[in-house]
């Protein structure tokens, strides 16, 4: 998925708050969106919720994600 464009937040709480004001605003007519972590920008995006169960490769993938260690933002490997 690209997500580049989409708003990146600093962390869960704001990017619920964020959720709690689109979900809430009776002129969005677009469902519900759920907020979920983007590992490749390492922040937290808005979106709306997807169902992947029935797709084994995609299931497959997210079980990859999840075990993936986070980057650490500032480390640096030195010889």
């Amino acid at each position: 998925m690209n997500c580049n464009k989409k708003i990146k937040y600093p962390n869960k709480n704001a990017a619920l708050i964020a959720v709690s004001r689109i979900n809430s605003d009776p002129s969005n007519k677009d469902g519900k969106q759920t907020a979920y972590e983007c590992r490749h920008h390492e922040c937290w995006h808005t979106g709306h919720p997807k169902d992947y169960s029935d797709n084994p490769f995609v299931r497959i993938n997210q079980i990859f994600e999840q075990k993936k260690p986070k980057k650490k933002k500032g480390k640096y490997k030195t010889n």
